[in-house]
């Protein structure tokens, strides 16, 4: 067999008495690794699936096996892989595996020899590897590196830029370079370190990096503590700090309890104190007054000075500064409170919460500290630091509880955590509340219904303070218990951060009659939204609605515990609103649970809204059932206008159950009907189901007129929404026709809607559209995206008539055959991670060059690389130059949005099965 040497630190290579042998196949090579990695030790039949497979092993997997360890047996000799009742088993000696030598090496001490083994990423290349093994080897690496004394500066130059996150491998090469002499050098890569944690991370540099890099200036800050734990986002509020202490002498961080005034403060002084010739004075007011301290600084001609925790004395901390500022021109001080100090001149600096995501990363690094390991379960961490409002003290309250608990169970019990938590929050917030006057602790106490934010309107009809209101919500904003937020159009919304809520809730109790007055209020205000979502304004109704989604589901939340029928009616009048936002599994359950109650008229209403919700869910019999019933009692009442509604929606299911002759008839009595009343409207709406059972018939010559009236319809009467279903008829229409210009011009003004809207309209269908347009457009990476975006959203139930699904998935199986179906899978996994936006960039983007298939030359090319060929032996085959494989390799994975030439291999590989 000859001495083998088996390379994995690197891209995968074989030598044979020094020469390279060729493996042929990415299985192959992705089996000779996995037992290599076991040399001497038998790997069972499913591990090897796994590792090949991952997820999803072949039927007959211990047959395809057999088939790979025969081509390994081939190149290796048949001696070396030998075959056990449970698996294969490599018989070569240990030696044999540069990563087996290299673990040798490291356990023996020598650092050297092993760190000489190292070629590049290890199992480059294979995606499984590179997820389960690749890590913790790298791990032992980098750790050696650390370990190594004398390392050459070009070695941890390069080591810093492939592991740029490392911060140990810049110690050493901030260390380096300062022994060297190079400061300059040293201070650059420090700037290009803090970079890159900030853009990345959200983080400053390690206490010791930033040790290193005072003493490469020369200069320390004296009179500032400095925290032993990382500091987290903020980059903006520094910015803007920093700029406001160029334009003001005064500046106050204000903000709530725990929204971390005290840090950011410190973080400022550090970052900007070397700039005052006689360094920082910081002045904590929890343990002295501010008067005593104030008076030593005097002395300094150049100073900043950083009172913190100003609200225990507000009245003395604003008289010393003001005394001090006008007697000093040179000083300047950063004060921070819950109250601003009301000096003239003083420059307030409102602190929001912590964004999304370092929100997140504070979380994961304060359970690291306690529980060892940063949590993996990132979803449930996003929704833990949502849930509380991104205030930091909570975060870390809350995080502090890893060390028992999983983030699961924290979310799951994050109340009573917070509650528990020393008293640290609550000791917090009582202080505050202790400082209010009756009426805003009353305003306080009321505020707690609210969910999210709230706008004047609602504030005024909940809280029913009359003439006290306006001075309450002055005091609870000064006091940074109630935060504002600006609206583009110059509106102000108000809202409580989660914990203080939840502080404000056990303030205020059971209060059943604030709750009734919310409830109420946020009826009305779903009630004229259904009403005017059917208008020509539907954007702005629905970033309205929007804003106030939190408010409609606390007010359905108490609704349903209580007698009466708010709760139907508000569910009722909300089940567009879901309907147009994607939620319509909820919307039903909402409106399933109230459904008992209510008088005829309001129940022949809610039996239409669920009617059409089931029918999105394709739950076709409870969607008759619930017409059926809203016909009977608007006839039994002798409701025209409802019975005409009514026999559109039986028409409607009726299409979809393969009655189409049946939906057209009913279509018919409601087009009269409506026409008898003068209902343009409600006619444009029984034309567009009129349109859908033609094409239940695949009668498109009958369906695109229905279609195109619609459309204008909604035009004359400034309905936006039956201008929008309109136009989806006509693209639909096109589509089956070929007419993608047609498609497109209906597209583009579908998605200008959209936009209106801000994204909030969350209909797939619009989206299912978009994908047709890509394909009919030779767009397959983009309709493949979309496709995927269409089928995430749709799970939410907002499903799609027959004919449509049948149309679509037609297409998204054609291009599963053209492109393969991992990179199909792999295209639609990327289409649900995209935004709204993206989604409309990508429905509406012209075709590529690299849009077009594969030539047939291409084809040649990409099953040749998939059965291992190198670009030579290619080039060779086909009689071309090896610059011309290369060039058809590139357009390869451009078109197929592929990666690399393994991901190549495996797309040539799903091709010939």
């Amino acid at each position: 067999m000859g001495h083998l040497d088996i390379r994995l630190l690197g891209p995968l290579e074989i030598r044979r008495d020094g020469l390279v042998v060729q493996v042929p196949g990415r299985k192959v090579r992705a089996l000779l690794a996995v037992l290599a990695l076991n040399c001497g030790r038998t790997v069972s039949f499913d591990g090897l699936g796994r590792a090949l497979w991952a997820d999803d092993p072949p039927q007959r997997l211990r047959g395809s096996l057999q088939t790979y360890v025969g081509r390994l047996r081939r190149v290796l000799g048949d001696d070396a892989v030998t075959t056990e009742p449970a698996g294969y088993r490599l018989d070569v000696p240990v030696e044999c595996v540069d990563v087996l030598r290299f673990h040798r090496l490291l356990d023996d001490g020598k650092l050297e020899q092993a760190l000489g083994l190292w070629r590049g990423e290890p199992f480059e290349g294979s995606r499984w590897f590179e997820e389960h093994e690749a890590p913790a080897l790298v791990e032992r690496y980098l750790t050696a590196w650390e370990q190594r004394t004398g390392a050459d500066i070009a070695d941890l130059q390069k080591l810093t830029t492939r592991y740029p996150l490392r911060e140990t491998l810049w110690l050493k090469l901030l260390t380096a370079l300062r022994d060297a002499g190079r400061h300059a050098e040293a201070l650059e890569h420090y700037e290009a370190l803090r970079t890159h944690l900030a853009d990345e991370l959200g983080v400053d540099p390690a206490p010791e990096l930033q040790a290193i890099h005072r003493t490469l200036l020369g200069t320390t800050t004296a009179g500032i503590p400095r925290d032993l734990t990382r500091f987290f986002g903020r980059d903006e509020e520094l910015a803007q700090l920093e700029q406001a202490l160029r334009d003001s002498r005064l500046v106050t961080i204000a903000g709530p309890p725990g929204t971390g005034k005290t840090r950011l403060s410190r973080e400022v002084a550090a970052r900007i104190g070397s700039r005052y010739a006689d360094g920082v004075v910081l002045v904590e007011l929890v343990s002295t007054t501010p008067h005593a301290l104030l008076t030593e600084i005097t002395e300094y001609a150049d100073v900043l000075v950083v009172l913190d925790n100003c609200e225990h004395v507000v009245d003395e901390a604003r008289t010393d500064a003001v005394q001090v500022l006008a007697t000093y021109p040179s000083v300047r001080i950063l004060a921070t409170s819950r109250v601003p100090l009301g000096a003239p001149g003083e420059q307030v600096f409102r602190l929001p919460p912590l964004a999304p995501a370092p929100a997140s990363r504070l979380f994961a690094d304060r359970a690291a500290l306690v529980s060892g390991a940063a949590p993996a379960d990132q979803s449930t961490v996003d929704a833990i630091c949502r849930k509380l409002d991104g205030l930091p003290l909570a975060i870390e309250l809350a995080a502090a509880w890893s060390r028992v608990l999983s983030p699961r169970e924290i979310l799951e019990r994050l109340d009573p955590l917070l509650q528990d938590s020393d008293g640290t929050m609550r000791a917090a917030l009582d202080w505050s509340y202790h400082l209010l006057s009756a009426p805003q602790q009353l305003l306080f106490e009321r505020l707690a219904v609210f969910s999210g934010s709230f706008d004047l309107a609602a504030l005024e009809y909940v809280a029913d303070l009359g003439d006290e209101l306006l001075r309450a919500l002055t005091g609870l904003v000064d006091h940074s218990l109630v935060l504002t937020d600006r609206l583009p159009d110059g509106g102000i919304r108000y809202r409580l951060l989660e914990p203080v809520r939840q502080y404000a809730a056990t303030a205020l109790g059971e209060a059943p009659s604030i709750r009734t007055r919310h409830a109420k209020h946020f009826l009305a205000v779903a009630q004229q939204g259904d009403s005017d979502l059917h208008g020509n304004d539907r954007g702005r109704i629905l970033i309205g609605l929007q804003r106030d989604e939190g408010n409609f589901l606390a007010a359905l939340s108490w609704a349903r515990s209580q007698p009466g029928d708010t709760g139907l009616r508000l569910s009722t009048a909300l089940a567009y609103y879901w309907e147009v936002r994607g939620f319509v599994n909820d919307a039903r359950t909402w409106l399933e649970e109230s459904l008992d109650r209510g008088d005829p008229a309001l129940r022949a209403v809610a039996l239409a809204r669920l009617g059409r919700l089931a029918w999105r869910q394709r739950d076709y019999q409870a969607s008759t059932l619930a017409y059926q019933e809203s016909l009977d009692l608007n006839q039994h009442r002798g409701d025209e206008p409802g019975t005409a509604r009514a026999l559109r929606n039986l028409a409607l299911v009726a299409a979809a159950t393969g009655q189409a002759p049946y939906a057209v008839d009913l279509c018919a009595q409601s087009i009269a009907k409506f026409r008898q009343y003068g209902d343009e409207r409600g006619r444009g709406w029984t034309l567009s189901v009129l349109g859908l059972a033609y094409c239940e018939q695949a009668a498109w010559a009958d369906a695109g007129p229905c279609f195109r009236e619609v459309r204008e319809i909604g035009r004359s009467t400034g309905s936006a929404a039956l201008t929008f279903a309109g136009r989806l008829g006509v693209a639909y229409i096109a589509a089956e026709g070929g007419e993608v210009r047609v498609h497109r011009e209906e597209l583009t003004a579908i998605v200008a809607d959209l936009r209106t809207a801000s994204g909030l309209i969350e209909d797939p269908e619009w989206l299912w559209a978009s994908m047709s347009l890509a394909a009919s457009e030779g767009r397959v990476r983009a309709s493949l995206r979309l496709a995927g975006a269409a089928a995430a959203l749709s799970r939410r139930g907002g499903r799609m008539s027959d004919a449509t699904t049948v149309h679509c998935d037609a297409i998204v199986e054609r291009l599963r055959q053209q492109v393969g179906g991992r990179t199909a899978d792999r295209l639609m996994a990327a289409g649900r991670r995209l935004n709204q936006d993206e989604l409309m960039a990508e429905a509406l983007a012209p075709p590529t060059p690299t849009d077009r298939p594969l030539s047939s030359r291409e084809l040649e090319v990409a099953d040749l690389a998939g059965q291992g060929l190198s670009n030579e032996q290619i080039a060779s085959a086909l009689v071309i130059s090896r610059r011309t494989v290369e060039s058809h390799l590139e357009h390869i994975r451009q078109k197929l949005d592929l990666s690399s030439r393994y991901e190549i291999i495996a797309w040539a590989l799903s091709r010939s099965g």
